[in-house]
Parts: C-alpha cells; sequence; structure tokens
C-alpha cells in the first residue's frame, strides 16, 4: 500500500515543488500530483527512485499519515516571505518530521526535568509580574541559570526542555520557535548568522515562547504583530543585559564615547551581544542621546557593520547538540545504526538532512554494539556534561 500523502510530506520536507519532485523522478508533474492524492500508486521502479532520493525505506511510504502536531499560526514568522502559504506548509513537514524523532529518542533516554515547563507553570500563576517584561526575564535569567556573559545561554535553553535545531532556510527567513501541541517547545534558527546575533535570536525566539504561547499570529494586524515583535526583542535585551550590570559596565568599558561603535568591542566580548543591540540597550537606558545615536548609526553604516562587525570572526558560532548527544547515547548504547534505520524506515542520508548535519557524522556508528539491540534499555540523561550537549 502506498500512502501519497507521506509523499506529499516528504517533498515538503526537501522543501521540493511538484514540478522539481517530477523532474528528479523522470515523471510528469500530474503523475506527482496523482500519486500525493492516492489516485494512482507509483511503479516499482519510481517508488525505487523516491526512497534513494529522500533516504528512506521503501515501507516508508506505507505508514498511517497522522495529524499534525503544530498550530502554525502560533508562529512569529518575521520575514514575509516565510508566511506563505508554500513556505508554512514546507516548515510544518519539518516540524513534524523533528518531533517525531524526538518522541522516538525520548523514548529510549531518561529526559532530565525541564525547567522550561516548570518556568511557564510559574509565569501562569502570575509570579513574577507578566507585565513588567524587565522583572520577567531577570527572573527567567536566574531560573534557566544563563551565565552572566550570555556564552551558555544555547546549553542552558537546551538543558532546560527546549528543542533547538538549526537549518539553511531560503530567503534570508529568520529563526522561529512554536509550542508543539503535546507541550514541546522548539527553536528553529536559520544558518550563516553571527554568534551574537544567534544569541539575540535565541533569547528573541524563548521571550515568544513564554509570553506569546497562545497568539494567533494570523490573526492581528501589521500594527499589533509589530507590537509582539517589540515585546520579543525587549524581552531578548533585558535578558542578555541586565539593567545594574549594564550600566556599571558602560561606564568601566565605553566611557563618554558612546556614539564610536569600536568602543563596544570590550562590552561586546563582555556579553556576547553585537555591538548594535548594546548601543540601542544604552540608548533605551538614556546613556546616549538621540543626536549620539544618530551619529553611531552614520558611523556603523560607514564601517559596514550593519552584518558584519569587529568580533564577528572569533566568537565561535555554538550549534545546536542536545539531539546529537541523545543519538550518540542511544548509538553507542543502545541500537546500532541499522536497528535504529529500520525502526525508524529512513537511513542517515534522511536524518543527516533532518538534523542539518554532515552524512559523515554517522560514520563512527557503523558497526555492532552487540548481539542483540537492547530496546528496553532506557539511558538516563540526569547529569550530561556540557561536552555532550
Amino acid at each position: 500500500m502506498f500512502n501519497g500523502d507521506i509523499l506529499k510530506q516528504l517533498r515538503l520536507l526537501y522543501g521540493m515543488t511538484r514540478k522539481e519532485l517530477a523532474a528528479k523522478l523522470d515523471i510528469t508533474e500530474q503523475a506527482v500530483w496523482q500519486f500525493e492524492k492516492n489516485e494512482i500508486s507509483p511503479k516499482t521502479s519510481v517508488r525505487l527512485k523516491m526512497t534513494n532520493l529522500f533516504g528512506v525505506r521503501s515501507d516508508y511510504f506505507s505508514q498511517v499519515s497522522s495529524n499534525s502536531n503544530f498550530d502554525m499560526t502560533s508562529v512569529a514568522f518575521r520575514n514575509e516571505a516565510e508566511s506563505t502559504r508554500k513556505a508554512t506548509d514546507i516548515q510544518e513537514a519539518y516540524l513534524n518530521a523533528l518531533d517525531s524523532l524526538t518522541v522516538f529518542l525520548e523514548s529510549m533516554v531518561m529526559i532530565p526535568n525541564q525547567k522550561i515547563i516548570d518556568l511557564v507553570n510559574i509565569l501562569s500563576q502570575k509570579e513574577p509580574d507578566k507585565n513588567n517584561l524587565e522583572e520577567l526575564a531577570l527572573f527567567t535569567k536566574e531560573f534557566l541559570g544563563i551565565s552572566d556573559d550570555n556564552s551558555d545561554l544555547l546549553y542552558q535553553l537546551e538543558k532546560s526542555g527546549i528543542y533547538i535545531f538549526e537549518r539553511k532556510m531560503a530567503n534570508n527567513e529568520d529563526a522561529y520557535s512554536i509550542w508543539s501541541n503535546t507541550n514541546r517547545p522548539f527553536i528553529i534558527l536559520g544558518t550563516g548568522k553571527t554568534a551574537v546575533r544567534r544569541n539575540f535570536d535565541l533569547a528573541h525566539e524563548l521571550g515568544h515562547l513564554l509570553l506569546h504561547r497562545n497568539i494567533d499570529f494570523s490573526t492581528l494586524s501589521r500594527d499589533e504583530f509589530l507590537e509582539k515583535e517589540s515585546e520579543a526583542n525587549n524581552f531578548a535585551s533585558y535578558l542578555l543585559l541586565p539593567r545594574e550590570n549594564f550600566i556599571q559596565d558602560m561606564a568601566n568599558l565605553v566611557g563618554k564615547r558612546v556614539s564610536n561603535p569600536d568602543n563596544y568591542i570590550d562590552l561586546k566580548r563582555k556579553y556576547t551581544v553585537s555591538i548594535q543591540a548594546l548601543e540601542y540597550r544604552a540608548f533605551k537606558l538614556g546613556l546616549v542621546s538621540p543626536s549620539q545615536h544618530g551619529y553611531f548609526y552614520r558611523l556603523i553604516n560607514k564601517n559596514n557593520y550593519k552584518t558584519f562587525e569587529k568580533l564577528d570572526d572569533e566568537i565561535i558560532v555554538k550549534r545546536p547538540s542536545k539531539v546529537r548527544s541523545m543519538l550518540n547515547t542511544i548509538l553507542l548504547n543502545v541500537l546500532t545504526l541499522e536497528s535504529l534505520s529500520s525502526a525508524l524506515k529512513v537511513d542517515s542520508r534522511f536524518l543527516a538532512h533532518l538534523l542539518s548535519v554532515q552524512p559523515q557524522f554517522f560514520d563512527k556508528y557503523k558497526k555492532t554494539i552487540s548481539d542483540e539491540d537492547k530496546f528496553d534499555n532506557i539511558i538516563r540523561l540526569n547529569d550530561v556534561s556540557r561536552g555532550s550537549i
């Protein structure tokens, strides 16, 4: 039996149109449409091409379709290109594939206490005041154990229970975040950003997860949408740059020449935040006058700092590693790569595409760990070190 909806989800996962898929399979676009609508089934030769193209096993197409586990109207897409029906469908297929993988992995390992869920529960009881974003951000930073220099932001968010992934997205699409219908938070990062801009994206999306979980963004006016974006931006600024320490560091590390972007380099090194975000925080705190603010941005443009600042090539971009750590634990202690592939009905190429890793990532697991894979063996991840996540 062939399930055409499974083909459609794979096509979307790989970001293909029906026309593009038809060209790769050497068939007509109409045939692809008929396959997806279950009007006809592909010949064995075409089905074999599909398995090779997508990195799945033949029986992958025989699975029963499941309902989406995500409400895409709750996503605050910052780029208009992301909010089109086609782009949304692609992201939804991607999220559902990630969700299926994480559910499977969680069945193999015991996940530590999810602090992000505890945090949401505390905030739902209005403690602290949700109307005071600065208080909320400071409480969140302390509750999640984020360091003063923000260097461990990605690590602490993953440790808290947020699933964070990165993928190369078309049209310069931005990061986004969403809660699954089963209470699992996700942040999806784009690639190509510097470490400091990635940090701000993470803090911004954390703000959306905490502040805007029940918002239907598809119904908001442009002004209402911008208001929510402003809230997430302010939350990120407060989280990354707490007022008291920041004011003191502005005086000690920047001094009086606040309109010179190069004077913010030491501050950038300390907080792992972009020069522009640092200056804007100072401006909002009244530490930079409107005229100084204007001159600052003239120098930003003159020095071509809009997209690349000093230190950007020195501060290492950290990558999400929670799921890779889970996979490593499972493949070293529970399952072989072959048995994992068999259980998921995919091969390592599919997993590499889904997780945005090189196919060679799985080479070290291409060996047998035991005579029988231990499906009943549950591994605890209560004390995962920073080196492994």
